[in-house]
C-alpha cells in the first residue's frame, strides 16, 4: 500500500524543481528549535520545496540554515508576533515547553498551521489550526494525511468544511531567494 507522500505525489505531480533534500538544514533546523521534526514533513519539503499547497497553504522550511533564517521561522525570543492576544491561547507556543511549532499558515496571512509535540514521536505529532477568527482546532496528524485530507476533499476539521479541492490539486513551489 503506497504511503500518505506516495499517494500525494500522485496527486500532485512531480516536483516542479529537484534537489531539495539537504539534511544539514534540518540537522541546523532541529538543534534550533531543540527537537526532532515529523519524518513526513522534512520529506515533503524535501521533495517539492517550500511552496504554496493548493493556492491557499503556504509551507515553509530552512533554504540555508542559517540562524537568521532559523529564528524568523522558528523564534526562540518569544511566540512569534501573529500571536498578539496570549490570554487566548489554548496552548503553548515554542520554544515554551510543549509549545506549538509553527510550519505553515494561510497564503493572506490570516491563519496558521503549527505541530503539536505531545507525542515523544514527531511522526504521531497532531496538527493544530488558527484561523483568522483566532479559533484554534486540533486536527488528526500526520503531516502527510493531513495534505492527503485536503487534497481529496476528505479532512473533518471544521476549518475546512466549505473547502473543495479542483479537478487538478496543484503545489507551487515558492521562488528561489535572491
Amino acid at each position: 500500500m503506497p504511503s500518505p507522500l506516495e499517494r500525494l505525489r500522485e496527486l500532485l505531480g512531480e516536483p516542479a524543481c529537484w534537489g531539495w533534500a539537504r539534511p544539514s538544514l534540518w540537522e541546523a533546523a532541529e538543534e534550533h528549535l531543540g527537537t526532532a521534526l515529523p519524518p513526513d514533513y522534512k520529506a515533503f519539503l524535501d521533495l517539492y520545496g517550500p511552496g504554496a499547497f493548493e493556492g491557499f497553504l503556504w509551507i515553509d522550511r530552512p533554504v540555508d540554515g542559517s540562524p537568521e533564517e532559523l529564528e524568523r521561522l522558528w523564534p526562540t525570543s518569544g511566540p512569534g508576533s501573529h500571536l498578539e492576544h496570549p490570554e487566548r491561547r489554548p496552548f503553548p507556543i515554542h520554544p515554551d515547553p510543549g509549545g506549538l511549532i509553527l510550519w505553515g499558515g494561510a497564503e493572506d496571512g490570516m491563519g496558521f498551521y503549527y505541530f503539536l509535540p505531545e507525542e515523544p514521536d514527531p511522526a504521531d505529532w497532531r496538527i493544530v489550526i488558527q484561523d483568522e477568527d483566532d479559533n484554534w482546532e486540533e486536527a488528526p496528524g500526520p503531516f502527510t494525511d493531513f495534505l492527503l485530507d485536503l487534497a481529496r476533499g476528505t479532512s473533518l476539521v471544521d476549518h475546512f468544511r466549505g473547502y473543495r479541492p479542483g479537478p487538478t490539486v496543484r503545489y507551487h513551489p515558492s521562488p528561489p531567494s535572491p
